[in-house]
Parts: structure tokens; C-alpha cells; sequence
């Protein structure tokens, strides 16, 4: 409900699965009456709204378009050594060295928000970023590429 309805206030999110064991289990994790009734109310009301519905697919329309560019953006970059395959609305990426500094860097100026990941398994060297609009994310690659050239100063 988030990026594709533009309703991350109402901290909403759902799983729909035709795996019944998976449901299963992710049914016997989670709090009983985990949804309040207004977040209910308003994600049902904006589910049968076909305008809703129109909203949401420009926005998804959007991201995935979005989404490729970046990934064809920080693939193209010297200093990035991998992109990872998304099907969500962020990419995960991995710089040569200095990934933390260039996190920290991001972080200090304020304009962009991404998370350094280099702490999870895996995922040396990795920051994510989320999708946004084209000004953002040209905003994101500018600050990247100023970060990668402040720590090779």
C-alpha cells in the first residue's frame, strides 16, 4: 500500500499466496487483531475504488520504469560491482570498497536516503536504495558518484 498507492502512513501491508503452508505460518507469527479499523477501512475503500486502482497502476508504472533506469544507472557506473535482480520497489547494489563510507557520506548531506546493508550476510559492501521519482533518483545517482569521489579525493 505504500509506494503503490501512496498510503505509507496507514502502515499497511499484506501477503496473498496460494502456498495454504506458507500462509500457515506466517498466520501462526503474527499478532491476532494486528489491523486496526481504520487502516482497514480506508485500505478496503481504496482497494474497490477503480480511480484508486487507476492511481496505482501510473504509480506502479512508474516504479518498474524507474527501477530500470536505476538499475541500468548504477550498472553503468565504474565503481559499482553488482545490481541485484529486483521485483520490489528498491535495489540492492555493491560498490568495490567503501560502501559505509559512501552510505555515510549519502547520510550527511541529507538528500538522499538509503540503507548501508554491508552488515547483513551476504551482503558485503551493499547499500539499498528505494525507488523514487525521476528527480529523486537522479538526485541519488549524483549523490552516490559525489560520495564515491569525496572518499577517492
Amino acid at each position: 500500500m505504500s509506494k503503490a498507492f501512496g498510503l505509507a502512513g496507514i502502515r499497511l501491508g499484506f501477503a496473498i499466496s496460494s502456498n495454504t503452508h506458507l500462509i500457515q505460518l506466517m498466520n501462526n507469527v503474527k499478532a491476532p487483531y494486528n489491523i486496526n479499523q481504520l487502516t482497514s477501512d480506508l485500505a478496503l475503500s481504496v482497494l474497490s475504488s477503480e480511480s484508486s486502482l487507476d492511481t496505482m497502476r501510473t504509480h506502479l508504472s512508474q516504479i518498474l520504469s524507474e527501477r530500470l533506469f536505476l538499475e541500468k544507472s548504477l550498472a553503468a557506473l565504474p565503481f559499482v560491482t553488482k545490481v541485484y535482480p529486483s521485483d520490489a520497489n528498491f535495489i540492492l547494489f555493491r560498490l568495490e570498497h567503501s560502501a559505509h563510507e559512501a552510505y555515510k557520506i549519502m547520510a550527511d548531506t541529507g538528500a538522499v536516503v538509503t540503507r548501508f546493508r554491508g552488515n547483513e550476510i551476504h551482503c558485503e559492501e551493499c547499500i539499498r536504495v528505494t525507488v523514487g521519482t525521476p528527480e529523486e533518483n537522479k538526485a541519488f545517482l549524483e549523490q552516490l558518484t559525489y560520495a564515491w569521489n569525496k572518499i577517492h579525493q
